[in-house]
């Protein structure tokens, strides 16, 4: 099956972001047997204007992506946010006979990402997001069912295995991928309690100051440390922090994904209930406030075996369950209303 995928292949920073999750997906339906060809919506824009501005080149993109469906008449057109190619546009590649998905990644406790997902719903088949549950319900259309996915976990992208190195030079690590210098950041709580330990060795990227850190740069960051704060943006951080319930449900960023497949102790906050995908204190571990993360980390730091026997599950449950094949198989199988070859370890229901 031909599978055309629209993302952001990030052409203007070359390899910045090479762990994106539309990546993982596509190497995901190829190692399934499927042919994929990737349209990178962001980089055509850009290509086709002498401005090199996305926003003026967006015209050319539509036009290209219309030729990219006639030429390779995909069975399958799989698109993560996606946001220059317009809703209409897909309607007439849908008409030519593929079948249309939109993966995302981003919460939707940020109302442009609903109505983003909404908008799409309306010409989509299936809809595919990072948080499950109820929310998904109000992306139900006459013709798009929605349903949640786990962030892909990608063996041959996170290919680190932390749990069997004792010596390491960072005790916790944590990288901002963006806004992570905002002052209503709610992330920056736990990183600044985390540096008033004396105890633990902490390197946190982009972060007050700090630059983030890319690409290769950024799984270094992570082959260094024995731990990873697995902190969400915006109103996901905490149980205090007032947000409604079905729109933090499972939601969490692919820093989840990135920690726990390069085999580092992952710490989670309990807000996202993530604890019904991995054990806590088996698989990962999950703190109610900052003080008991710290407590944890501080614990870990002293028993280093336990960080790396809770690390090793977490990690082999995550390339297990969670990889770029089982995932891109859901999609696929969603997508085309077929019934489930296997008995997947995340909610399945359709909304």
């Amino acid at each position: 099956m031909r599978i055309l995928i629209i993302g952001n292949a990030g052409e203007r920073e070359p390899g910045r972001r090479y762990y994106s999750v539309e990546r993982k997906l596509a190497n995901g339906f190829i190692r399934n047997g499927h042919s994929v060809w990737f349209f990178s919506d962001r980089d055509v824009a850009r290509a086709g204007t002498i401005l090199r501005s996305s926003r003026a080149g967006r015209g050319a993109a539509n036009a290209k992506f219309l030729d990219a469906a006639r030429n390779y008449a995909p069975q399958g057109i799989v698109f993560a946010h996606a946001c220059l190619i317009a809703t209409e546009t897909l309607a007439q590649a849908k008409a030519g006979g593929a079948r249309l998905a939109q993966i995302c990644v981003d919460p939707l406790f940020r109302p442009v990402n609903a109505e983003f997902l909404a908008d799409r719903a309306r010409v989509t088949d299936a809809t595919f997001v990072t948080t499950a549950g109820a929310a998904l319900a109000g992306f139900s259309t006459p013709s798009n069912v929605s349903a949640f996915i786990p962030n892909p976990v990608d063996a041959s992208v996170e290919d680190l295995r932390n749990f069997e190195r004792g010596e390491l030079p960072v005790d916790v690590v944590f990288a901002a991928h963006a806004g992570g210098d905002r002052p209503d950041d709610p992330r920056r709580a736990t990183p600044r309690l985390f540096r008033q330990s004396a105890e633990l060795a902490c390197a946190f990227h982009g972060f007050e100051g700090t630059r983030g850190v890319y690409g290769a740069a950024y799984f270094a960051a992570l082959g260094a440390a024995r731990m990873g704060l697995n902190l969400n943006s915006d109103r996901a951080e905490t149980a205090s922090v007032a947000a409604p319930a079905q729109e933090l449900y499972l939601y969490n960023s692919d820093r989840v994904s990135q920690l726990l497949g390069c085999g580092l102790l992952t710490l989670s906050y309990e807000t996202n209930s993530y604890q019904e995908l991995f054990e806590p204190g088996r698989e990962m571990v999950f703190a109610a406030t900052p003080e008991a993360m710290l407590g944890a980390a501080l614990r870990f730091k002293r028993d280093d075996a336990a960080r790396r026997r809770i690390a090793q599950a977490g990690w082999r449950k995550a390339h297990e369950a969670y990889n770029e094949r089982i995932v891109a198989r859901f999609v696929e199988e969603v997508l085309f209303r077929r019934s489930f070859s296997q008995t997947y370890l995340w909610p399945t229901k359709l909304w």
